[in-house]
């Protein structure tokens, strides 16, 4: 088997919502009107004032989906997400 082949589901936190949303040119409403959650959430789970449990990581799941995000966008947030993490930044 290929080690160097990206795994076929990425795995996302609440960390991916902002940079994600920022690519697809959303704003909180448009990715809460994605998620099917009130608009409050998003911003809410954005700042980590609320858990990102199971429920709202499938809604975020199906928000990716419609806004047809690909498994290399993942890749490519998850390494700007790490890199942030790295230098300090929220």
């Amino acid at each position: 088997m290929n080690t160097n082949r990206t795994a076929y589901k990425q795995e996302v936190d609440h960390r991916f919502m902002k940079p994600v949303r920022m690519a697809r040119n959303k704003t909180q409403a448009q990715l809460a009107e994605l998620m099917n959650v009130d608009v409050s959430t998003v911003g809410k789970l954005e700042r980590e004032e609320l858990k990102f449990t199971p429920l709202y990581e499938s809604k975020f799941n199906d928000a990716l989906k419609r806004m047809r995000v690909s498994n290399m966008e993942l890749v490519s947030i998850r390494e700007l997400v790490n890199m942030k993490q790295r230098r300090g930044y929220k």
